[in-house]
């Protein structure tokens, strides 16, 4: 009979997912992912497979919870484009207000990390098509209701939306001015008028 696992696996991925957020995966070794998720080698292998895998389930995750969290704003029934405006502005707001510069883990393994591994490509581009398609509802009620501009083609304003929110966490993440980001953040606005 097999012994019952002795820790809690939505824990011990919530802690490798801090490890790789803050040190990437790179820089993140098994010691350190055994010491945040408190596991033996033998139980870290036996349940997550590899460092790969325990990886992919972390960035499912963090992507999981971002979709959410964004679908959760395009269902509340609020100003489009207000809620377009909150999404820009907590990326420049969060660096600041918590001196959280890891950026957002999707980003930051596109740049990492999709140009040399084609499983986190697909997963990468998989999110990024997600949160196109939430950003494409939002914008489409939007214009909707006339809060933004029909003038430009939801989906082509939502790849652009997702770009800039893309960039800005890059720039967010390398420390630029904070009057900088907040001049992206005026003309993206301006491209929903």
């Amino acid at each position: 009979m097999a012994r019952p696992r002795e820790f809690n696996a939505d824990e011990a991925l919530d802690r490798a997912l801090h490890v790789f957020w803050t040190k990437g995966y790179a820089g993140t070794s098994m010691t350190d992912l055994l010491e945040a998720m408190g596991l033996s080698k033998s139980s870290f292998y036996e349940f997550f497979g590899s460092k790969h895998d325990a990886f992919m389930a972390a960035l499912r995750r963090y992507g999981d919870r971002e979709a959410a969290r964004l679908d959760a704003c395009v269902g509340s029934g609020g100003c489009a484009r207000r809620l377009i405006e909150v999404q820009l502005r907590s990326v420049i707001e969060r660096p600041t207000a918590e001196g959280d510069r890891r950026g957002c883990l999707t980003v930051n393994c596109a740049v990492e990390l999709a140009p040399h591994d084609p499983v986190i490509e697909t997963a990468i581009t998989a999110h990024l098509d997600r949160m196109e398609e939430l950003y494409h509802r939002l914008i489409a009620r939007g214009q909707a209701d006339g809060g933004i501009s029909a003038r430009h083609d939801p989906r082509t304003l939502a790849r652009y939306l997702v770009n800039s929110l893309c960039g800005l966490q890059v720039m967010a993440k390398a420390g630029r001015d904070p009057q900088a980001l907040e001049d992206v953040v005026s003309t993206t606005l301006e491209a929903l008028d």
